[in-house]
């Protein structure tokens, strides 16, 4: 008996009176046309009356698929750097589990042959009749048995599909990866790696999954770049129940609030307030992985002990700067790792309400991915891709049939007990398949001018190279066409208009690019102008609170150098009056010193001090200075000692720094300046001496003299 669709079977029905049929055993094998991104059929409608045992009809989403680029995402663009492909689509095969085996008549139903998965069914109500379902991919991962040479382990799988992520990623291509399957078919465990005690093991050799081995090896390349800086951003988010949540927040599982998804006119859709994290290594990267595992939302049910109830996307921006390659051209690339929730059953794995609701949103955002897929393999014109209809699509719209190289990873059980869901699983892979998207190099808009102007001047100066040879090798006739002038002209004209708008674009450039230059050195000098007293503030901050003792020789010279800075005081060192008194007391063993309105004289050797003010100094009437001092009403010198605490410096240091500040000079001046930094300098100096002598002297510090 033969059955002649191809793809998935016909309902087939057995008539009562054919002899033989129940004793005989026929096996059909349907097979998928061999033409490219071809997918199998839907199943063939039969009369009610006639169906016998048949498979569930095809949902509607998973109908016929014709290629074609999608319509909304098509572009003019003609730009050798864009790539055009395929979602690039395997299939793994997870070995059957403990309850599968326990179950009664359960059996291995798949085999693999090269990139053909073959599912084998048995169909009539004494299973006397099997069926092939042949299916075509682009890989075909078979971990049933370890045993087996075309057993396909976690590095296999990794160097398939994660290494070409990996160079899309670094050539500036956006890129995405999914794994899709019912729920214990091995997605998490591919994608992450084994569950070992509750924790992940992203850390093993054997057991590691995709995404620990994808950011080992990004920061691997990255050590090895030459004249170029990388920068990684990594985010990790997960939508539970139709709502974003953030798992690298601070806040604990209970207080998350749900983030919102807005739509950027450029960037297109963005979750607003998602914490956002640079990385430069890939401990801290794992560190944000294991954080990020941790939070997200895991319960058991009947089919899977360790069920994830969310998808997650795990995010990293990778930013290139090549510094001496392209005058110093970059770009960035987005590369979301999706680990969806299980496809299942609600009267498989659930006996509770809020498993219930859980899968009610699992199986709502998969039929609505179901959609989008069907809607972007369609022909149809101007067919509409619900994107919205779900959180998932809306946040991966770029990822499908847009600006992005993606892999889908789709896992089944080969157990019998589950054909129905594998075989909705495949039939998914087999119409995502036939989705094109249009990748393009994520750069600067500047860059990608300059590029495409240059690779447009090589181009004409080919044909202009070209025309003229086909010119010279017909030199023997000595009438050239009209035309051929005409074209030739055209050419050059083009040539010459393309060059100098690489011209205008390269000076536009540099301008902006001199202007930027101007703009930063401004600023530099102006920290640098602000620097020194921003580190005396800092050495300010640093300080403790304790007092200090110290003579009244610091006040003296306090105050001179205030009114000296501020003006307000007379010029004594240039009053010949008071040098000729000063130089009298030094020969004569006396100590004279001045403040801003009196003059003090002191005998060490009698312990005796005299005040006078400025004011009333008059040497009239005195035969000599002698006289003059005798005069003087001297007092006996008594032991004084007197504290300053921080806040006098401080207070002190600041009017100074005010007064300080009021006699800079002009900025073409820089005899002037040199000795306005020096001053400034020894200030600070001495502000920090003062400062650590409180510091290291404990609580106090006296410093006493005979008055």
């Amino acid at each position: 008996m033969a059955l002649s669709a191809p793809g998935t079977p016909r309902n087939v029905s057995m008539k009562k009176g054919t002899p033989g049929m129940v004793d005989k055993i026929t096996r059909t094998v349907i097979r998928t046309p061999k033409t490219q991104f071809s997918t199998p059929r839907p199943i063939c409608m039969t009369p009610k009356s006639k169906r016998l045992n048949s498979l569930p009809d095809t949902p509607e989403c998973f109908s016929a698929v014709a290629v074609e680029t999608p319509i909304a995402k098509r572009r003019s663009s003609k730009d050798k750097f864009d790539e055009i492909s395929n979602l690039t689509v395997a299939v793994r095969i997870r070995p059957m589990n403990s309850r599968e085996l326990a179950c009664i008549g359960a059996v291995d139903i798949v085999k693999v042959c090269d990139d053909q998965l073959i599912i084998r069914t048995q169909i009539g109500s004494n299973g006397n009749m099997s069926t092939d379902h042949v299916f075509h991919y682009d890989h075909v991962f078979w971990s049933c048995d370890e045993l087996n040479p075309k057993y396909a382990t976690q590095e296999d799988i990794f160097r398939t599909l994660g290494d070409p992520l990996l160079d899309s990623a670094f050539r500036g291509y956006n890129a995405c990866l999914f794994a899709y399957g019912q729920t214990g078919s091995g997605k998490s465990y591919s994608m992450m790696g084994k569950n070992m005690c509750e924790i992940i093991d992203i850390d093993s050799q054997q057991f590691t999954g995709i995404t620990p081995r994808f950011c080992r090896n990004l920061f691997d390349r990255i050590s090895k770049l030459e004249n170029s800086a990388a920068s990684v951003e990594v985010s990790y988010f997960e939508i539970y129940n139709e709502k974003i949540h953030d798992l690298l927040a601070n806040s604990n599982a209970m207080n998350r609030a749900p983030l919102k998804v807005r739509e950027h006119p450029e960037l297109g859709p963005y979750i607003v307030d998602l914490s956002v994290h640079v990385v430069k290594s890939y401990k801290e990267l794992r560190n944000w992985l294991l954080i990020g595992n941790k939070n997200r939302a895991t319960a058991a049910t009947v089919m899977n002990e360790k069920s994830s109830r969310s998808h997650s996307i795990f995010s990293i921006e990778l930013c290139l700067s090549e510094g001496l390659i392209e005058e110093g051209s970059s770009r960035r690339s987005r590369v979301s790792l999706v680990d969806l929730a299980g496809s299942e059953r609600l009267g498989n794995s659930h006996n509770t309400e809020e498993k219930i609701r859980e899968g009610v949103c699992i199986n709502k955002s998969l039929l609505t991915l179901g959609k989008v897929i069907s809607a972007l393999s369609d022909q149809k014109k101007n067919q509409f891709v619900p994107y919205r209809d779900s959180v998932l699509t809306w946040l991966l719209r770029e990822s499908l049939g847009g600006n992005s190289l993606t892999s889908m990873l789709a896992t089944i059980s080969p157990a019998n007990t589950h054909l129905d869901e594998t075989l909705a699983t495949l039939r998914y892979a087999c119409q995502a398949r036939s989705i094109i998207n249009r990748a393009r190099v994520n750069e600067n808009p500047h860059d990608r001018l300059i590029r495409e102007l240059r690779s447009e001047v090589e181009r004409l100066r080919a044909l202009r190279k070209d025309f003229e040879r086909t010119s010279l090798s017909s030199s023997s006739l000595i009438m050239v066409n009209d035309s051929s002038n005409e074209e030739l002209e055209e050419l050059r004209h083009k040539l010459l208009d393309t060059e100098s708008k690489l011209l205008e674009a390269q000076k536009d450039w540099e301008k902006r690019f001199l202007e930027t230059q101007r703009t930063q050195l401004k600023e530099l000098a102006d920290a640098e102008k602000y620097k020194a007293e921003l580190e005396s503030k800092v050495r300010v901050m640093k300080t403790v609170d304790t007092n200090v003792n110290l003579s009244p020789y610091r006040t003296n010279f306090l105050e001179e150098l205030e009114g000296v800075l501020t003006e307000e005081t007379v010029g004594l060192c240039d009053s010949d009056l008071l040098d000729f008194i000063k130089n009298w007391c030094c020969k004569n063993g006396l100590i004279c010193t001045f403040n801003s309105d009196s003059l003090i004289i002191r005998n060490p050797l009698e312990q005796k001090q005299a005040f006078v003010l400025l004011d009333s100094i008059d040497l009239k009437g005195f035969e000599n200075i002698s006289d003059f001092v005798n005069s003087l009403t001297w007092t006996d010198m008594k032991k004084s000692v007197k504290k300053i605490t921080k806040v006098d410096i401080l207070t002190s240091m600041n009017q100074i720094y005010q007064a300080l500040s009021t006699l800079q000079p002009a900025e073409n001046d820089n005899n002037l300046n040199i000795i306005f930094a020096k001053v400034n300098k020894a200030l600070q100096s001495y502000e920090a001496a003062l400062l650590n002598s409180i510091k290291t002297n404990g609580t106090q510090k006296s410093v006493t003299f005979n008055m």
